[in-house]
């Protein structure tokens, strides 16, 4: 044969060689590479003037690749099987095993009258007043039950409540006397009107005027704590600790770690009762 028809064919070869090189699957890599290592390791292998032609063995006679072992689902039994568990029936635990405690649950109030979803939300938050036992936690109870009381459901008496209270706050008594004053008026069974004026004439000595406003508040709102403290303390300056003393308890009952109240409470007890032995 020719040389340069000889060597067309040869070339056509590893053309075709590298065609299917890179066409064979991964499985038959290592097959090629070891009939590329040396016509002495492969005597099979055709030589034609130092040069190797390699012989591709068909894609067919590759073996095929083993398949996976995948076990069937059955045979996991989730109650014989500690390490499957049924999502709906993983236990529900806490720190250290202990059950989960839900927090607390907001009650619905969506089927009550604007009133007694009102009466019942201060139910609520008095039943966890009581309850709590240190004073940043009842303070916050305290701040939503006074956010209720602080409602009088009239934009306008709203409004002075607010100017009232800003004024009483920067010592300005006229201008808050004169809010109380129409906050009242426009309002008389708003106890939040009262409960302020009260506090406001005990603050300018007007002591009769803060006894009678404070009865009018707690007639409307028998809960009121703040109320209760104003009241005891008209009733020390009336000399008359022993009502005093029965009325800091009550807002001690309502409200037991308002500090003002159970620090003046610890102090007028032992006035009137003396300290055991």
């Amino acid at each position: 044969m020719p040389e340069p028809a000889r060597g067309l064919i040869l070339f056509e070869m590893k053309t075709l060689a590298t065609a299917l090189l890179f066409a064979l699957p991964a499985a038959a890599l290592p097959v090629i590479a070891a009939a590329q290592a040396s016509p002495q390791d492969h005597p099979q292998n055709e030589t034609d003037n130092g040069r190797v032609i390699i012989q591709i063995p068909p894609v067919g006679e590759l073996p095929p690749p083993e398949p996976l072992q995948i076990p069937p689902i059955e045979d996991f039994n989730p109650e014989t099987d500690p390490e499957v568990t049924p999502l709906d029936e993983t236990p529900e635990v806490g720190i250290e095993g202990e059950d989960i405690v839900p927090e607390d649950i907001a009650p619905d109030y969506s089927k009550l009258s604007p009133r007694a979803e009102r009466a019942a939300k201060l139910d609520d938050l008095f039943a966890k007043l009581a309850e709590r036992e240190d004073e940043e936690s009842a303070n916050l109870v305290a701040e939503e039950i006074t956010a209720i009381w602080t409602e009088s459901g009239s934009a306008s008496v709203n409004l002075l409540l607010r100017r009232g209270s800003e004024a009483a706050a920067k010592g300005d008594a006229k201008l808050a006397r004169k809010m109380y004053n129409h906050a009242v008026d426009l309002s008389p069974e708003f106890a939040e009107g009262w409960a302020r004026s009260a506090r406001l004439a005990l603050t300018q000595k007007q002591y009769n005027r803060a006894l009678n406003e404070s009865l009018k508040a707690l007639a409307l709102e028998p809960r009121h704590f703040y109320t209760l403290w104003t009241l005891g303390n008209v009733l020390e300056v009336l000399n008359r600790p022993d009502d005093a003393l029965e009325t800091y308890r009550e807002a001690n009952r309502l409200y037991p770690e308002l500090k003002v109240v159970k620090d003046r409470l610890a102090e007028l007890e032992n006035e009137v009762e003396g300290t055991v032995l």
